[in-house]
């Protein structure tokens, strides 16, 4: 018997204040205020908005799932802030409940930008590494390209599926789990749950809006395919 969770809510955070500040992300480092300078990448917090976001997504998910069994998140402080605000979204005794059941989990953190972590970066070292960095994402490929002393998206793909692992045991199985992780994070569980190439996982990310707190759910369907499969039932909504 292979086990297997039933049902994978996928949650990217909500809005952070880089989010806020840098509409473009670390490319735009020059605008970010001088009060976020020196923050590193993991310890960027929510907005003001952000809250609200994750507030609305989780009198939604509580309105659609009315309780999830397990609720992972990645240890990086927004992502941490989203899962738990969520959570206090849901009415009592599932809120109760599922703050015993919240777990960090180091493979669902976003993927290590390394060099170009904006935060502590001068603006004009910066851009000469997002420099070198673009020529090596058109001579390598954008999944095998990594950022200088940072992490590919094969590496990103690699934790997922160590996440996925962790899913697919016997106290997991016929659970609906909720997951609240980050941007690429969420775009490497299309790899193994929809079971697409390298090249479409590309694809689908640039076309993709990679919206703050986009919620997408999937299901097991035992009838898809010979042995069954996991079913997108949607991608990327919001709730606010």
């Amino acid at each position: 018997m292979i086990y297997r969770p039933q049902t994978l809510v996928i949650v990217r955070h909500a809005e952070s204040v880089w989010n806020k500040y840098a509409k473009n992300g670390r490319s735009r480092a020059k605008k970010i205020p001088a009060s976020l300078k020196g923050v590193p990448d993991h310890m960027t917090p929510l907005s003001g908005e952000g809250y609200r976001q994750a507030e609305e997504t989780g009198r939604a998910l509580a309105k659609m799932f009315t309780e999830f069994e397990t609720v992972y998140h990645s240890p990086w402080l927004r992502t941490t802030e989203t899962a738990k605000t969520i959570v206090e979204a849901f009415p009592e005794p599932q809120r109760g409940r599922m703050k015993e059941r919240l777990f960090r989990n180091l493979f669902l953190t976003e993927q290590d930008f390394g060099d170009l972590d904006a935060g502590v970066r001068d603006p004009e070292e910066l851009k000469k590494l997002y420099d070198k960095f673009a020529r090596d994402r058109e001579l390598i490929g954008k999944f095998y390209a990594k950022p200088p002393n940072g992490q590919s998206w094969h590496e990103e793909c690699k934790d997922t599926h160590h996440f996925l692992d962790i899913c697919f045991r016997p106290n997991r199985h016929g659970q609906k789990l909720l997951i609240v992780t980050h941007g690429v994070t969420k775009q490497t569980f299309r790899y193994h749950l929809e079971r697409i190439d390298e090249e479409k996982l590309v694809e689908l990310y640039q076309a993709d809006k990679n919206k703050n707190c986009g919620v997408s759910h999937y299901e097991w369907n035992p009838k898809l395919g010979s042995e069954g499969r996991y079913e997108l039932k949607f991608w990327n909504k919001i709730f606010y």
